[in-house]
Formats: C-alpha cells, structure tokens, sequence
C-alpha cells in the first residue's frame, strides 16, 4: 500500500510542490531574516550612537549639574539608559539604576581610544545591551563621556516574532500544498487514471471505450489522441481481418477456376477449340493470382523498406506517356476517351522511372476500372513553385467523401463486391501511396460523388537526396 502512495504521480507531484515551495518560502525567509536583522541593528545602534552624540554635544557647551541632570530625565522613561562620567570614569549622572552588567562596560569605556563617537558593543545576540560611547570635549580635551545603553530584550523578541511568521508560513504553505495536490489529482491525475483504464481495456481488445475531452490542455490532448489511436487500432484490426478473408477469397477464386479447369482437361475428351477455351482461362486465373502475390509482395518490401530502386534524373512526362500507351488500347476497347495535357518545358525530377510509370499506370488501371464507357480521362503533367504534379482526372461516378481516408489502405476497395469486373487486387493505391512516399512525394486525393475524381501525385523537381 506505501509503496503504491509512493508510486502515485500525485504524490510525486505534491512532494516537489510541497519542496519547490519550502525552498522558496525558507529561502526568502532567510533573506528577509538576514536584511531584517542587519537594517534594524544598524537602525538601533545609529540611533543609539547618535542620541549619545547629542547628549555630549549639549554637555561639551554647558557641564554643569543641571545639564547633567536634564539629559538623564530626557532618557528616564524611554528604551535607552545614559550615563554621563567624568575624566575619571565616575559617575556623575545616570537615567537608571547601575547594575554590576552596566559597570562591566563602564569600567571599559577608557580603552576604545581617543574616537569621539563609536559603538562599544553590537553582539546583540549573547549580550544583554547595545553600547555606545560619544566624548564631552572642551577646549579640544576629553573632560567626561556619555554612555549609552540599549537592551537587546525587544530585538530577541522580533527576531522571535519573525521566527514565528516564517514557521506559520511554512505550515500554511506545507496546507496549500495538500490542497494544490488534491487538486491536482481531480484536474490531472484521475483522467491520467482514466486514460490508463482505457488504453488497458483497449489492450484486452475493446476499442469501444472513449475518453471525455474537455478542454484543451496536454491531457485533454493525450484523451483525444487515445481516442484516435483506438479507433486506428480498430479500424487496422477490422482491416487485418478483411485483409485475411480477402487474401482467402482472392486466393480461393483462381485456385478454384485452375483446379476445375485442369481437371475437366485431364478427364474430358474434347476439341482443340474446347481446350484452347479452357486452357485461356486457367492463364487468364493463374496470371491473376500471380499479379496478387507479386502485389503482396511488393507492398511487404515497400513496407520493411527492402524494395530497391533505380534512381536517375529523367523528364517526369516521359514516364507519363509510357503509361499512357500501354493503358491505350484497353481504354479504347472500354470505349472511354484519353487526354494528355504535357508541361510547356521538360520536368526534371530524380527517381525511378519505372516505379512511378507503375503509379501512373495504377491510377489509370483504377479510372479504366469503375468508371462506364463513353467517359471521359484527362491526364495533366504541370509544374508549381518547385514541384512538379501528374493528374488523373475522370468524370466517372466519383466516391463517397467518407471512402476518401481509406483508399489507400491495403486491399480496400470502395466497391465492396469482388467481381472480376471492379474488383482488382485492392493493392494498387496502398503500393502507390508508398512508392509516392519513397520519392518525398504527396498523393492527394479529390472527389464529388456523380461528378468524378482525381488523383493528383506531386513529386518534387531536381532533389539531390537519396531515396
């Protein structure tokens, strides 16, 4: 149980509260205690020795009896004693009565020298009084000194008094404290908590669980990017799934189609136009799940970053009509009409040619695949700022705004139906989105469903760096 008080971030972030501010709080103290002590000392002993000093100014002009006792009623009744002696160190006027620890520095006030003015004792802290000595001159000679006392009772008490102060600074400090982490454990700590029981549940596999957002702070932002972290775990997991049915289904569709095939070939006596027929649709099958394998695998290389490239310096456009001409004929076959739109001078970007003629070639595959004859495909190349972009523009039936983040997941397909005439491997985008990637390149994505789309990759023009 200590050790997991011990182990609470509330209890961390209270104990360096509860130190930062002992620190501040004690080393103020200090400071204050420090200036507090040496401003009020040098207050008490200037005054002192300046009480002194008027005291002997008036007695150097009139030392007689009657000044004498004049200045020690003018002290009776105030913080301070003054004793007047003379040449000899008698007494010969006092405010109060002499005790035997007034004599003690009575005896001394002879061995300070010939200095008119001067503090005798200023250890306020082991002795009982402040002293000041002031000389009554006449005629240049030293005839009798003023000696002045003040006790150092009231400073032990305002020194206690400030010890005090910072003590119950302290203990309101160490209460502030405890409130700013209790505090602290309902503001901060307990969505903490909060944020660990979900990421937990979302472990077991229950990416259900939401975190309130509220506000905009750190944690907030911590919910919110569990909160979106759970719904890509899901929407992977969900992927992973399809991704598996789908490998079996795609798998399961040419194996099936080879497998019938081959044996109604070894078992069946037929024609030569009979076995020219099913011998084109076991190439056409084992060609389509060659193309997926390969797909798989070229995707898993691009992936671990193992996929090689051939990188040279070349015009963009040219790799844009290699596709265009290979794609050509399949697009006049389907009856829908091709546009190129060139750039007005040579795009010179670093690459590989052949890789970014297979995106090309993939997007035009797509278009070609979902949109209905009699459509309409432009394909521009064009230059902006330092880049350099290839768009492939339909007027086809376009794809739901909410389609538009997974397109290029793996296998994801908006047509949901996996017939030979939309379906594909689903691999295209997620194997160019990556080969866009490797070449420090954007693919973007515009759509208006019953309007069309385009794909727009931009690549940037004449960089140096390796891929």
């Amino acid at each position: 149980m200590l050790q997991s008080i011990r182990n609470r971030v509330s209890t961390k972030v209270g104990l360096l509260l509860l130190v930062v501010f002992l620190f501040i709080i004690f080393s103020m103290g200090g400071i204050l205690y420090s200036l507090f002590l040496t401003f009020y000392l040098s207050h008490i002993t200037e005054e002192l020795v300046q009480r002194g000093k008027s005291h002997a100014n008036v007695l150097s002009e009139h030392f007689t009896p009657t000044t004498m006792n004049h200045v020690a009623r003018m002290e009776k009744g105030s913080n301070y004693m003054v004793v007047v002696l003379d040449r000899n160190r008698n007494v010969i006027a006092n405010s109060d009565t002499i005790t035997s620890a007034h004599r003690e520095y009575l005896s001394a006030t002879g061995e300070h020298g010939a200095e008119e003015e001067l503090a005798v004792e200023k250890d306020w802290d082991k002795k009982p009084f402040l002293v000041s000595r002031s000389l009554i001159m006449q005629n240049g000679e030293p005839v009798g000194a003023v000696v002045m006392f003040s006790p150092t009772a009231p400073i032990h008490q305002a020194v206690e008094v400030l010890q005090g102060m910072l003590v119950i600074t302290g203990a309101i400090t160490v209460l502030v404290v405890t409130g700013i982490v209790f505090l602290l454990s309902r503001m901060i700590v307990r969505p903490l908590l909060q944020i660990k029981q979900a990421t937990g549940e979302i472990a077991e596999g229950n990416y259900s669980v939401r975190l309130p957002v509220q506000g905009g702070d750190e944690v907030a932002q911590l919910a919110a990017s569990v909160n979106y972290m759970s719904d890509r775990i899901e929407f992977y997991q969900k992927q992973r799934n399809e991704f598996l049915a789908d490998i079996g289904h795609e798998l399961r569709t040419p194996l099936t189609y080879l497998k019938g095939y081959a044996e109604i070939l070894r078992d069946s006596s037929m024609d030569s136009e009979e076995q020219r027929t099913y011998t084109e649709i076991i190439y056409e099958q084992s060609s389509r799940l060659q193309r997926l394998v390969q797909d798989l695998f070229d995707l898993a290389r691009l992936e671990q970053g193992t996929f090689s490239f051939q990188v040279e310096r070349f015009p963009l456009e040219e790799a844009v009509t290699d596709a265009l001409t290979l794609i050509e004929p399949s697009m006049d076959e389907k009856g829908i009409d091709l546009y190129y739109e060139g750039p007005d001078q040579p795009l010179i970007i670093r690459g590989d040619r052949q890789r970014l003629g297979q995106v090309v070639l993939n997007l035009l595959e797509n278009a070609k695949r979902y949109i209905p004859a009699g459509s309409t495909v432009r394909v521009r190349v064009k230059e902006h700022k330092d880049a350099a972009y290839i768009e492939v523009e339909d007027n086809g039936p376009g794809i739901p705004e909410e389609e538009l983040p997974y397109l290029t997941e793996r296998l994801y397909r908006v047509e949901k139906s996996r017939s030979k005439e939309t379906g594909g491997t689903g691999l295209g985008l997620a194997i160019s989105q990556e080969i866009i990637r490797k070449h420090n390149g954007s693919l973007s994505i515009e759509s208006v469903k019953g309007r069309g789309s385009t794909f727009i990759v931009g690549l940037p023009l004449k960089k140096d760096e390796e891929l």
